[in-house]
């Protein structure tokens, strides 16, 4: 008797385990065939990308841009699903491709039109500052620097002081990439602009550590300033330095001077060559 259930329960099993391989089978055969036919759907000719539009470059070469483009639309899923169709697009990583090879570039947008045609439009970062490897008085090696204090492009070397030149911080051999004072770039633009309204002629600006600055003025002299305290405070200070005549700032004046610090508080140091 139990011989003949020990028969019967195997038999079961073999019978159980038949049908899961048939199903996995009828399975297999589906998806190999939803592929297949995928497969022959997306490769046909009238649904594939065959016209890309660039835009929006002027520096960087449309050639560069497409080449980036067309290698991401050859990658295939599974080795036979293509992906230059508007269906399997891979914007995304078409985007982070090309920003990530042309650091000049800010941000990239992918328009599908039709079936068969994308467009890819990219700004381009503006050039408004010059990050300078060494210090304001030693041998320059610049780059180039957006409104943002990105790094993203070498700078030839200027007869004149085209842009406004910063210093320190940065340590790496390579800089492009990184953002120069990330957080307090927009304050320390503005504390330069605010130094050039009350004619103290600066040249350029250099970070000594994360909290304290040099601004470089006309003549060789600086400004000493840290952040512990509000720039609107130090400045103010300085105003009170020139509304009581301690100091001068016109261009011959200031020319005179070595230094001044403001960085303790409403105790100003000033002294001149």
């Amino acid at each position: 008797m139990a011989s003949l259930q020990s028969n019967i329960g195997a038999s079961l099993n073999r019978k159980r385990k038949l049908s899961r391989i048939k199903k996995f089978g009828a399975y297999f055969v589906f998806i190999l065939f939803f592929l297949s036919l995928a497969n022959l759907g997306l490769t046909n000719q009238k649904v594939r990308i065959n016209n890309i539009e660039i835009s929006g470059n002027s520096t960087v070469l449309t050639d560069k841009i497409m080449e980036i483009v067309e290698n991401s639309l050859n990658v295939k899923y599974l080795w036979i699903i293509p992906t230059d169709n508007i269906i399997l697009l891979r914007r995304s990583e078409i985007k982070n491709h090309i920003l990530n090879n042309f650091k000049k570039i800010n941000s990239v947008d992918i328009s599908i039109h039709g079936i068969n045609k994308i467009e890819i439009t990219v700004t381009e970062r503006e050039v408004k500052y010059l990050w300078c490897k060494g210090t304001p008085i030693s041998q320059k090696d610049c780059y180039f620097m957006d409104t943002e204090g990105f790094v993203f492009e070498r700078a030839p070397v200027f007869s004149e002081d085209a842009f406004t030149e910063y210093f320190g911080l940065i340590l790496d051999e390579n800089p492009i990439g990184q953002t120069y004072l990330i957080n307090k770039f927009k304050d320390i633009t503005g504390l330069f602009s605010a130094f050039e309204k009350m004619s103290f002629q600066p040249i350029n600006f250099n970070t000594v550590n994360e909290h304290e600055y040099e601004i470089y003025i006309v003549g060789g002299g600086r400004i000493l300033i840290n952040d512990k305290k509000s720039f609107e405070s130090s400045l103010t200070n300085l105003q009170a330095l020139v509304d009581n005549k301690y100091i001068k700032n016109d261009v011959e004046s200031l020319k005179k001077i070595k230094y001044i610090d403001l960085r303790f508080g409403n105790k100003v140091n000033f002294e001149l060559k």
